[in-house]
Formats: C-alpha cells, sequence, structure tokens
C-alpha cells in the first residue's frame, strides 16, 4: 500500500524528536553569525523555544570574535595571535572581552525572552556568581600573566545539569575561571562547547556556521562522515586547509562519548530543526560510525 509522502514526513519527525526526549543538546554559536545578520539570534531563539517546550534540554554557547576585535580597535588595545591562531589575550584586553562577552550574553538571553521563553527559565552565565567551566592558560610557561588565553580544565557539570533538570536553557559564554579563583581567561568557543558537550554527555554539538558542513568533491554535502570515511577524504585532498582541524576535533569528541557533533549553516532558517529531526539532517554530522 503506498503511503503518503507528507505522513512519512510527519512519522520521520516524530520519531527523531523522540529521541532527543530529556537529551541534552549543546548548540555553539560564533559571534560572526550573530554581527552579521539582524535576524541571526531570532532565528536560533525560535528552534530553541521548540526544542525546549518538547523536552529537549538546551544549553547555547556563543563567542564574539568580531564585536572583541571592533571593541579593542575602540579602545586602542592591539592584538595579535599565537601560532595556533588564537587570540593572545593581555590582562588589558582580557577586561574588555568580558564587557563584550557579558553584553552578548544578555543579547542572546533576550532574543530568548523575546521569543517567549520566560526569564526565570534562562540561566545567564553573565548574571551568575560563578564561572561555569574552569581554565587553565593556553601558555603555560606564562600562566596568565601577560596572557589571558586559556583552555578548558573542569566543567561544573552538577550545577548545570541541576539547570536543565529544571528545565531552563543554559545560556553560556566562552569565559572561565582560572585555579587560583580570581584570574579570568578567554577561551575559544569551540574549545568551550566541546569541553562542555563531553562534561555533559550531550546526544550532539551543534556547531552553528556559515557554510554548509564538509563537501565532497563535486561541491555537493555529506551528511554524515566517520573516522574511516575522514580518513580518506583527507588522503584524497577533499578535506583540507582550515578544514582538517575542526574534522578531527570532531570526531575527537565523539570518542569522548559525544553522540554526535553536527557542522550546520545557521542562516538558513529552521537549519537546526532540519539537522535534527530528519535522517537525511541539515549539515555534516560526525559520528562514530556510518550505518
Amino acid at each position: 500500500m503506498k503511503t503518503d509522502p507528507t505522513l512519512d514526513q510527519i512519522a520521520e519527525l516524530m520519531n527523531e524528536l523522540d529521541a532527543y526526549h530529556h537529551r541534552t543538546i549543546v548548540i555553539k554559536i560564533g559571534g560572526n553569525s550573530i554581527a552579521e545578520d539582524e535576524h541571526f539570534l531570532s532565528k536560533i531563539a525560535k528552534q530553541i523555544k521548540f526544542l525546549r517546550s518538547n523536552g529537549v534540554r538546551i544549553i547555547l554557547i556563543h563567542g564574539g570574535g568580531p564585536q572583541i576585535d571592533q571593541a579593542l580597535r575602540d579602545k586602542k588595545i592591539e592584538t595579535a595571535k599565537g601560532p595556533d591562531g588564537r587570540r593572545i589575550t593581555s590582562p588589558k584586553a582580557m577586561r574588555v572581552v568580558q564587557k563584550v562577552m557579558k553584553d552578548i550574553n544578555l543579547e542572546v538571553a533576550q532574543s530568548l525572552v523575546d521569543e517567549g521563553i520566560k526569564k526565570d527559565r534562562i540561566l545567564i552565565a553573565s548574571r551568575h556568581a560563578r564561572h561555569f567551566v574552569q581554565a587553565e592558560p593556553l601558555d603555560e610557561d606564562d600562566d596568565g600573566v601577560h596572557n589571558r588565553s586559556g583552555k578548558p580544565k573542569a566543567v561544573a557539570e552538577h550545577e548545570i545539569q541541576k539547570a536543565l533538570d529544571q528545565s531552563r536553557v543554559v545560556v553560556m559564554h566562552s569565559i572561565g575561571l582560572g585555579t587560583d579563583g580570581k584570574t579570568i581567561f578567554n577561551i575559544n568557543g569551540d574549545d568551550y562547547a566541546m569541553a562542555v558537550a563531553i562534561a555533559m554527555n550531550a546526544k550532539r554539538l551543534i556547531l552553528v556556521t556559515n557554510v554548509t558542513g564538509v563537501l565532497d568533491k563535486n561541491r555537493k554535502r555529506i551528511p554524515s562522515v566517520d573516522q574511516d570515511m575522514a580518513d580518506e577524504l583527507i588522503a584524497e585532498g577533499v578535506i583540507h586547509g582550515g578544514m582538517v582541524p575542526k574534522v578531527e576535533s570532531a570526531l575527537w569528541v565523539v570518542k569522548q562519548g559525544v553522540g554526535g557533533v553536527a557542522i550546520i549553516d545557521g542562516f538558513k532558517p529552521w537549519a537546526i530543526l532540519a539537522e535534527l529531526l530528519t535522517h537525511e539532517g541539515f549539515g555534516t554530522l560526525f559520528q562514530s560510525r556510518l550505518g
């Protein structure tokens, strides 16, 4: 008996949605996306509201690269990057970074409120008494004296889990507190999101970008990639340049227990829902094994 394609699509959506019920999704959005599209946060907030109303636990993490760059230029504070491409953050620059990230954090939270999520259902990092990620310096020899760029060391998973159990959306920025309890560090947004996803045993980490995902030699999107396929694509030169470390990092996160890592183009309406709630997905999903 021939089935109705529309009914098949509804069944697919319902089955996929059920798989995420009471599971944790970590969504990371970049400062570039926020800066480039005035409607971007609204698009994200609408999708988060839908997921939350259907029992999905959401952690939303944002960066702020271009906003920080502009604020530093306004203050005439010079910026530099290390050999790995990460920002070198002086103590003076760190004060600017902290303010900018707080402002963006509040803006992101407000976008959720504007879409109908009550304020008391949102845990906002910038209004919380403590930082959720403990950091250590990227430059171990400097120990945070001249460079306040850091990397995640530990995550306050019990506190985050408590908020999720209360059906609260957790809105975080990529700033961490040093082991001394007073030094603040600037953490790369992807590194921060990956550490949180691993600590929270997330079903999905979604990296919302301005690219479709991994493309094959014909420039068509590859829906799913595992380690063996990634190795082949890198050897063939299909995955190259800056995409190589992104792919390697995503697959490393999967090996740490995260259900999957997706790279999607967040400028498209409903991109997050399309990735999560359809078999074909919308970006590229990195998982332990295909099939």
